[in-house]
């Protein structure tokens, strides 16, 4: 019952806040990007002769949207959440309530699990609406090929999973560390080391890539099992270690 008020609470602080608009906004900016670069490269489209551009179109935005802009995204929005509290001094307020501390932390670590889950099923439904559409702007590509809507929700999904390891990190960075710019410029820096590190040996021991790389080798076919469960199991974990870090300091 005390996480569920803790979760009410939240919702409440949330509502009409930059943090909730950004879920269906920030998808659009990869969804942009991908449609144009289809439109600017139809002939290499018809000269490939792409049996299923569905595929090759929506694993290719999946797997920008988690390796670039999702970490990045996590980041923001954590750190936001966070600000609730931190800007307006409310955790010497919070922390007197009569709800167990690990709830307040726990309810903000499942907002921003939802936020992030928000933003993963608007992107599942620009990819199809934007397909759709390149289908009526640019015939002849291979979009008129039924939509494959479960190989897009596997690619989604899985990714999401691999991708609370470093949701928990970064809910535990933003509301252990009131400067914004500590969790903004650790982001940053994870961002730019997974980047350069995704082609390596070390990528797939690496948080910050498991969520590219589980989408990448399911569009391939394969399955990164360890990866999956080191981040969806090892994110819950993280989740309480936070807790148990943030809710035994002394607010000052």
């Amino acid at each position: 019952m005390a996480i569920l008020r803790a979760l009410h609470a939240e919702r409440l602080k949330t509502k009409r806040t930059l943090a909730l608009w950004l879920a269906p906004l920030a998808p659009l900016v990869i969804i942009a990007l991908q449609m144009t670069m289809v439109v600017q490269r139809q002939e290499y489209y018809r000269a490939q002769e792409i049996a299923n551009a569905w595929i090759e179109y929506g694993g290719q935005t999946v797997f920008l949207w988690t390796m670039l802009m999702l970490p990045l995204f996590i980041t923001l929005e954590t750190a936001l959440l966070a600000n609730l509290e931190h800007a307006n001094k409310q955790w010497k307020h919070l922390f007197a309530l009569p709800i167990p501390r690990g709830a307040i932390y726990l309810g903000k670590q499942v907002s921003g699990m939802a936020i992030i889950g928000l933003s993963m099923a608007a992107l599942y439904a620009y990819i199809i609406l934007s397909g759709l559409a390149l289908r009526a702007l640019t015939p002849g590509l291979g979009f008129e090929a039924p939509v494959p809507w479960w190989d897009f929700f596997r690619y989604i999904a899985l990714s999401y999973l691999a991708s609370w390891l470093i949701l928990s990190i970064h809910t535990w960075i933003g509301l252990r560390w009131q400067s914004f710019v500590v969790a903004s410029a650790t982001g940053i820096a994870a961002m730019i080391i997974a980047v350069v590190m995704f082609e390596s040996d070390w990528a797939v021991w690496y948080p910050w890539t498991w969520a590219g790389l589980v989408a990448y080798k399911l569009e391939e076919g394969e399955a990164m099992l360890t990866q999956l469960l080191l981040g969806s199991l090892g994110g819950l974990g993280a989740a309480l270690l936070g807790a148990w870090d943030v809710v035994r300091r002394d607010v000052l």
